[in-house]
């Protein structure tokens, strides 16, 4: 029985079965949404570039100032949408070259996010998950919260965040230091 039915009986049980559809709805168009994740390409100069949401709607004819990893206009500095890389590949890459004196441990959470460990002396120093925008799991952040884990999160298909490498460099290091 759900909320409704317990609450209003009878036609509460409508309500609920309403909800049920919806909820069914939206994980059949989330499926359908990242099913051929690897056809989506945004055409930029002649490249292609990986875009992992397909409601992207950025303007790419400008460009943003370096650093900037949000906003309507791409920047020109390396980010994940010009990489040429799957967004998962494109964070493997940073991690390997960026911080090469940790071990990178990955782990899959739920069916399509990511998260990685880095470990250095046997110890885990930090946790990077890599998450879709509709993702509203916090299992990771709550569990890596309680045991004292520095933690963060990197959305891969956010409108107009794009996860620029030294956007991404900068907040791993930032938490590694502490």
């Amino acid at each position: 029985m759900g909320l409704f039915s317990n609450l209003f009986g009878e036609k509460g049980r409508e309500a609920d079965s309403v909800i049920d559809k919806m909820k069914q709805l939206a994980d059949d168009l989330d499926g359908v949404k990242y099913a051929d994740e690897d056809e989506k390409r945004i055409i930029n100069g002649g490249s292609s570039s990986a875009a992992s949401s397909g409601s992207f709607s950025a303007t790419f004819t400008e460009e943003a100032e370096c650093g900037d990893s949000w906003g309507p206009v791409m920047p020109s500095e390396p980010n994940q949408f010009n990489s040429g890389l799957k967004y998962k590949d494109y964070f493997e890459k940073i991690f390997k070259e960026e911080f090469s004196t940790y071990q990178i441990e990955e782990f899959k959470v739920g069916w399509r996010d990511v998260a990685y460990n880095f470990i250095q002396d046997g110890q885990k120093k930090l946790v990077v998950e890599l998450m879709g925008d509709s993702t509203q799991r916090h299992k990771v952040r709550n569990d890596c919260r309680a045991q004292g884990i520095p933690y963060l999160r990197f959305y891969y298909d956010h409108d107009g965040w794009w996860n620029t490498r030294s956007y991404v460099t900068r907040r791993i290091a930032g938490q590694l230091a502490k």
